[in-house]
Parts: structure tokens; sequence; C-alpha cells
């Protein structure tokens, strides 16, 4: 009762906006530097699962533009041009961007390309599968000026195909292929797209380029989803310490010989067999089949290097089924690279030129003819800087790279060039070079249109990108972009106010808490589908944009409890969410792993089907005590109490009283990576679990409540009893008197120990459960407490890790190894506030938003996870759960109500 009431108070504390004031995300002076979020997608009620284009605003890199980036789909340019002066990247602009205004779907913000000339741009993606562009031009000067406005795209990933122009409109194709989690769970896609590029105004050019910034033109590879892995060799890059690489898939570069064979080599660009995502994922993840060089290889050899500073390299021997092969990559240790070599083109005939690396190294060049997937030398160890190749086929597309030798080391290709005519994008901006002809496969497609502008009179233009499955009416396509020429922008606006108008409008005590606060809800609002496929509620995915299958499949319990913050911006979408586990639960209770509009993720592990880690019981009631909404307490009652029967039922095989992880253990306990005691000690299923038994007792109470809500007392006192039990349990089975903290025990002897003396006690953020459970006693927690609050242990500057920070296997940087969980650091929260220790939950609270807006700032996205000791956040961005931050917020709100 305590809690609700709280709960009530800081509500109606913080729920009203100061009359006559405009909403916080509609009154913006954002600049690069101001910690906000800044990834854009459609309108729930405008999404659809299969085919769906979010973009990321990188209006904070000096280096760009202000362009809005896709994963895959092609990215939104816009450049400019005066008296002969290209303007594009952010550091050549006379002013920057500033943010006027941020929501969910939509961006307002203002820049000065020149002096004296204004740019105020209006982006909005107005569905799954349309986004607009609408920009006023001012001339502050006291003349006439003439303005070339270039807007532009481009897809460095895949190029485009099949450009055509039609006086205000380009139309092209691409691809964007599935990964192989979305082709192994049967995820419904669309990988050939069509596209309408649109402009409200005649251009004076409108055109393709195979090129950028005169880097080669890129050919896409054929994709083989069909194709089978025989003899893959995957693994991952890593940093020194174990880091991952969160640019990998831009940034390294991979090469593998087999049986000390140096004739044929494949690379990162090189296809996987049965897959279409690249070898290498931006999370440096790799996959290289080695059956592509020789089906019967017996012995591999990985180099790998990250820009020009890191490199590594790894062997080993095949056994005829799939290998794991992580490269650590060390301070340079393989002769520096080429660089890209240039490429002329001649009459049956190739010539490659390259800068030479350092005197006494020779070269060897190899190719690839396409769409072959393999590189075979064609000259090996010249001494010469330039190589012709005069073997070719007549209309074959060839690919080149170069690699040095030095002595007997060898380095990393250099980037592939190729035979493909270059037309280039900047040469045409900035020298007015036009492309002779289109371009066959276009990395860039541009209008270009003059504006005459006049002292104080402005120029309106508006651009359109709309896509559609390949297989679709075209025509219908072309009409719908039309129509946005003529989309009235306020409505977008006017939506968002609406939607955000009911959600608490607190005023933290530092400034940047309420920009991360304002942050958090534009993301968490952004992930939600409406109701389609075979779910009649709407749902979430963990990250949209970019779109991968693992956090694109659908919601899972432990990432909805970010309802409980979520909940107070649109409390019925919050509901329906979890009425969508309601829909697909067994008859039996069981609630598979994952939930989507398009899948069920049902696990099975050694004869038991997964789930994942029992926090339903509890979401539910929490919800309700945010939402009072009584039909959806009677709904949700009767389903978790059928799920808490299913699990006691199903998880506790020695019938002991305490419960342990069962089916696919390490998945169905959250903590699914690098978590110490998995690792180090042993598999989960092995140990009775003090982090499910205190979930369990949480169930429990919230059926107790529940139950008493709806005036079931008898039902009540069954589940006060039987949390009363299980606590009494886990306080004589899992607490340490000599360390004062709790820990899994041996499920057979019920001992710290397994395979060596006390190997369990390893001091992970589950020891702190029992505060969350309301399980310890006072001096229990007060030990706790003593430890959580230890900075050499636990109170690291920016949150409490999930391992102790003197664990050797710590790792901040890691997974479940150190890094902060916001989510679990929520349940810290909470129990701190709960047995009395309200300062040290405010300060943890500020320790982890302080962290997270840091990061903010520098690359405008939420993580999954975040470093303790620095500001930084990994490895998966625009994620649901960071979200929760808003509710540690809010519980710990000390400001007065806002005036009215």
């Amino acid at each position: 009762m305590r809690r609700t009431l709280i709960q009530l108070v800081i509500f109606f504390l913080v729920a009203l906006p100061s009359y006559g004031q405009k909403p916080y995300l509609s009154n913006l002076k954002a600049t690069k530097d101001f910690p906000l979020y800044a990834t854009y997608a459609a309108a729930m009620e405008r999404s659809n699962f299969v085919l769906d284009e979010g973009y990321e605003f990188r209006y904070y890199a000096d280096s760009l533009g202000v362009d809005f980036i896709t994963d895959t789909g092609g990215d939104i340019g816009l450049g400019f041009k005066l008296k002969n002066k290209w303007v594009y990247k952010v550091k050549d602009m006379y002013k920057a961007p500033v943010i006027t205004g941020s929501y969910p779907d939509m961006v307002r913000y203002e820049f000065y390309p020149f002096q004296g000339i204004k740019v105020e741009a209006f982006f909005a993606v107005h569905s799954s599968t349309a986004a607009l562009l609408d920009i006023k031009v001012y001339n502050e000067t006291r003349s006439k000026a003439t303005l070339s406005v270039v807007p532009f795209m481009r897809n460095s990933y895949r190029a485009f195909r099949n450009v055509r122009t039609a006086g205000k409109m380009i139309t092209f194709d691409h691809e964007e292929y599935p990964d192989g989690w979305t082709l192994s769970h049967a995820l419904p896609f669309t990988d050939s797209i069509q596209n309408v590029f649109l402009i409200s105004e005649k251009p004076a050019f409108a055109g393709s380029f195979s090129s950028e910034h005169n880097e080669a033109p890129v050919i896409p590879f054929t994709v083989d989803l069909a194709g089978k892995t025989t003899l893959q060799v995957n693994g991952r890059t890593y940093l020194p310490g174990k880091v991952r690489i969160t640019d990998a898939g831009k940034t390294v570069r991979l090469q593998l010989f087999v049986n000390a064979d140096y004739a044929q080599m494949i690379t990162e660009k090189s296809p996987v067999l049965g897959e279409a995502q690249p070898v290498i994922d931006n999370g440096g993840y790799f996959r290289l089949e080695t059956a592509l060089l020789n089906p019967s290889a017996k012995k591999y050899t990985i180099a790998a290097q990250y820009g020009n500073g890191m490199s590594g390299v790894t062997s080993g021997v095949l056994d005829g089924k799939t290998q794991r092969a992580d490269v650590h990559l060390e301070k340079q240790i393989l002769p520096p690279s080429v660089g890209e070599p240039t490429v002329t083109l001649t009459s049956g005939a190739v010539a490659l030129h390259w800068q030479p690396v350092k005197a006494g190294v020779r070269y060897s060049v190899y190719r690839r003819d396409y769409p072959e997937g393999v590189y075979k030398r064609v000259a090996d160890r010249i001494q010469v800087t330039s190589y012709t190749d005069t073997h070719l086929r007549a209309n074959g597309v060839y690919g080149y790279v170069v690699v040095v030798h030095d002595g007997d080391q060898m380095s990393i290709h250099s980037p592939e060039v190729n035979n493909l005519p270059k037309t280039v994008f900047e040469a045409y901006v900035q020298d007015g070079i036009k492309p002779a002809s289109g371009a066959t496969y276009a990395k860039v497609v541009a209008f270009c249109k003059e504006l005459q502008l006049k002292p104080g009179k402005p120029r309106q233009l508006r651009i359109v990108r709309a896509v559609a499955p390949k297989k679709e009416d075209g025509k219908k396509l072309m009409q719908e972009a039309q129509a946005l020429l003529a989309q009235d922008l306020t409505s977008y606006l006017k939506y968002n106010e609406q939607l955000f108008a009911k959600a608490p409008a607190p005023e933290f005590d530092n400034p940047e808490k309420t920009a991360l606060y304002w942050s958090a809800s534009n993301m968490m609002r952004q992930v939600f589908y409406p109701a389609e496929g075979k779910s009649d509620y709407n749902y979430y995915v963990f990250s949209r944009e970019p779109t991968w299958g693992w956090g694109h499949g659908g919601q899972v319990f432990h990432e909805s409890i970010t309802m409980l913050a979520y909940a107070y911006i649109d409390p019925v979408s919050a509901m329906n969410s979890q009425r969508v586990y309601l829909q697909r639960q067994y008859p039996n209770g069981y609630i598979n792993y994952r939930t989507g509009a398009y899948l069920d993720e049902i696990i099975e592990y050694n004869g038991q089907l997964t789930s994942s880690a029992p926090w339903y019981s509890w979401l539910n009631w929490e919800i309700y005590r945010i939402t009072q909404d009584e039909a959806f307490l009677k709904d949700m009652y009767g389903s978790s109490k059928k799920f808490f029967e299913f699990y006691v039922r199903n998880r506790d095989s020695d019938k002991d009283g305490l419960c342990e992880w069962g089916g696919e253990a390490i998945l169905e306990s959250v903590r699914d990576a690098l978590v110490a005691v998995w690792d180090e000690v042993g598999y989960p299923a092995n140990f009775e679990s003090l982090d499910l038994n205190c979930m369990l007792v949480m169930e429990a109470k919230s059926l107790e409540a529940m139950a008493r809500k709806l005036g079931l007392e008898e039902e009540a006192n069954h589940w006060k009893a039987d949390h009363e039990r299980r606590a009494a349990l886990i306080n004589k089975t899992f607490w340490d008197e000599e360390n004062g903290f709790y820990y899994n025990v041996d499920k057979g002897t019920h001992r710290f120990t397994f395979k060596k003396e006390n190997d369990l006690k390893r001091d992970e953020i589950i020891g702190f459960l029992p505060l969350w459970a309301g399980i310890a006693s006072k001096q229990q927690a007060q030990r706790l407490v003593s430890k959580l609050t230890d900075p050499e242990q636990f109170w690291r500057p920016y949150g409490v890790p999930s391992l102790s920070a003197k664990d050797p296997y710590y790792n901040a940087k890691g997974y479940w190894n150190g890094p902060v969980w916001v989510e679990w650091d929520y349940l810290i929260m909470r129990g701190l506030i709960d047995y009395g220790y309200k300062q040290e939950a405010k300060e943890l609270v500020d320790r982890v938003a302080s962290g997270m807006t840091e990061v903010l700032k520098k690359d405008h996205n939420l993580w999954e996870f975040y470093s303790p000791d620095e500001a930084w956040g990994g490895y998966h961005r625009t994620y649901i759960w960071a979200g929760i931050i808003n509710r540690m917020m809010l519980d710990t709100y000390e400001k007065k109500p806002l005036a009215k």
C-alpha cells in the first residue's frame, strides 16, 4: 500500500505541465552537445513490421552533413552551393544545426549553410515506408542570391540499381536482406525493394553516381539464402580487454586462407552461405565459409585489422564442423597495408597503381571474378607498385585487392577496387562535372534545384522518399509519394503534443536529467508496432533502428520492465503489450520465451520449454497500480496465476521448495553471456538460483495483492503463505554470514561449493535482489548496502555493475560481467527506497543518469547497457529497456509540483 501511495503522489506532482508553457519537446534549442535522442521512426499507428525504415539523424558529426541514416536502406543527405562554394559537412557550415523540436517520428531543426542564408527544416517519418523532408530557405542578406540545393540519397551497404529519372522523380531499386536469426526463426521479410525519390519542384539536374568521394563503386554480390553452411569458421574480433568493436562492419578487414594455400583467399566482402548479412557485423562478429576455398580444408588462418592501428592473427584445425575462432587485436603486428589503388580502364585491360608502403617490400594482387566469392592471386610478390590485367572476360566484372609482403609477414588486403566505370558525386557538386551517363550500380542518386532568393522572402522545397516491395504496384507507390508533397506538417506536431501531454512533466534538479527523461520517452514510444499478424494487441520490439533479428523479433518479460515507465505515457499501449502474452499463453500456463506479431519463440532444451524470467505477475500488478484499470487486473490475474503455477511446477527438480533455472537456462536467466558463475563455475541448472527465487517471491507477493484487490481473500492468503515460506528458505539457503551477501548454492548440497571450495561466492548483482524482493532483514540490508556503496566494488561512477569490480572476471565493457544494466539498477534502487535508504537510492539514480546523459551527448542514442566507469554505451542502440531510467528518476523525484 505504501508504494502505491508514493506512486500516485509522484504521478500527480509531475503529471500536469505549466499552463501556457510549450511542451518541452516542442521548445528545444539542442546543439550537438545537448543530450537528446535523435533517431526517428513512424508513429505506431502508421508502422508495420515487415518493411520498416527508421532514420538516425547525424546532425552532430562534423564530418557529415545533416544526414538521416538508415542501417541498410540508404541515407538522405542535403548539400548547398553558393557562388561556387559547396557546403555539406557540418564543420563547413556558417552555423551548425540546432534542433528546435523532436518527437519519436519527427524532428524540426535549423542551420546556416552560409552567412545570411538560413534553413529551417522539418523531417517526418510518415510511415514505415515513407518519409519527407521539408525545408524553408531564408535570405537574410540585402542582396539577391542564387542557391543550389542538392538533396541526395546514398547507400554504402548495397548499391542502388535500375535508376530512372523522370521530371521531379528518381526511381530505383535496392536490396535489404535478412540476417540469419530472422531466417532461422521464419520471420517475414522483404528483400527486393522499389524506391521513389521525389522533389516538389522541377530540378535543374537529376541523376546517379557510382561513387561519392572517388572511392571504388560498390558491387552488390549475389546472396544465396538457400545455401548451406558446410565448413564455417565464426567468431568475434575484440580490442584489448575483450572489448567489442561497435562499428566493425565498416572498419574491420578480414582475410582467410586454408591449408597454407596463399594462392586464394576470402575477405569480409565474400558471401556467407545461407545468410544475407555481411561477413562481419558492427559488433565484430564474423562468419567465414572455408568451403568456398576448399571443401576438404583441414587448417585455416584468419587475419584481421581495425583501422590502421590494431591487428591480429589466429589459426586452427578444421574438424568438419562449424568452428569458433575469435581474433584478439593488438597494437599493429602486421605490415602496413596498401591504400586504395587507382584504376585506369582501357580497351581490354585494367591497370592498377598504388603508393609504396616502404622500401624492400613486395606485393601480391588478388582478383575476384564476380559473382564468385573467392579472390585468386594474379600477381605474386612483385616489386613494382602497378599491375595491368589483360585476362578479362567480355563484360566481366572484377574486384582487385593488393597485399604487402614484408619478409615472412603478410598485410591485410587493400580496399577493393574494380573495373566499373566511375562517376563521382563530389566532382559534380564541387566542380560541376556532370556524369556522362547514369551508373550501373549507383551509390548516390541526387537532385539539384536552383533557388532564386530575394531578401526577406523564403522559398520552400520538399523531398519525399517512399519504398514498397518490388512485387507491388509501382504506380500506387508513386501516388503515395505525390500525396506527401501536400501533407500538413502541423498534424505530426499536434499528434505528438497530444500524446505526450498525458505524461508527467518533471523539472529535475539537473536540466540534463530532464533531457534524458524526454529522450527516453521518445525512444520507448518509438519501438511500438500496432496490432498486426497474429497479435490482436500492439507490441514492442527491443530495438527498431537499426533492424537486427534478435532485437526485432518481439517482446519478452525482462524487456517489459520498461512498461513500468512507459505506462505513464500511454497506459493503454502498456497494458496491451502485456495482453500479448495472455493471448499466446498455453493452457498449462506456459508463456514462450519471446512473442511478436509473427513469432512465438519456443526453445526446447533437455525436454523442457524455455520461458523468460518470471517477472510476469509483478509487472501486471505494477502496471495496474499506474493505470488503475480493473478490466486489465481481472484479465491478468488469472493469466499470472497460471504462469506462476507452471513455473514452480517445472523448475523445482529436487522438490525442495527452491527453484533453479530450466529449459535453455542461460537464456531463461536473462543474464545470457559472460556471467562469472556460468562461465567459470558451471551451467545455471546445476544451482538453486538466488535470483529466480527472489523473483518468485515478488510474483507471489504480486498475486497476493491482485487477489486482495479482487476480493479473493482465500487465494490471497495462499499466496502470502507461499512467499513467506520461500523468503525464509532464501535466507536460510543463500545468505552467507561471513561475507554478508547472498550467493547461488549447489543444487545437491546447498553449499557455496560446486567444483572448488566456495567457487560460487562471486559477488554478482543478483546478491542485491533480496532488497528488491523485501527478503533481507534490517541487519542483512545494512550489510548489503555496505557492500553496494563500496566504490572498489559496486558503487562505481556511473552506476552499479553486474559484477563486483574486485572480481578478476570484471570487464566494464563486457556483458554480464561488469556493465551497468539499467533495469537491474532499477531493482536495486527500489530495494534501497523500501528499506529506507532514500539518499543512496537518489545517488544511484544520479550516477546512472549521469552516465547515460554523457553518452547521449556524444552519440544521441540510448543503449542496451553502459560502462560503470566511463561514458560509454554498448552494444545495441535504440534499446527499449534503457527507458526504465524514467521510472528511476520519477521514483526519486524531489521537486515541488509545477506551477499552474
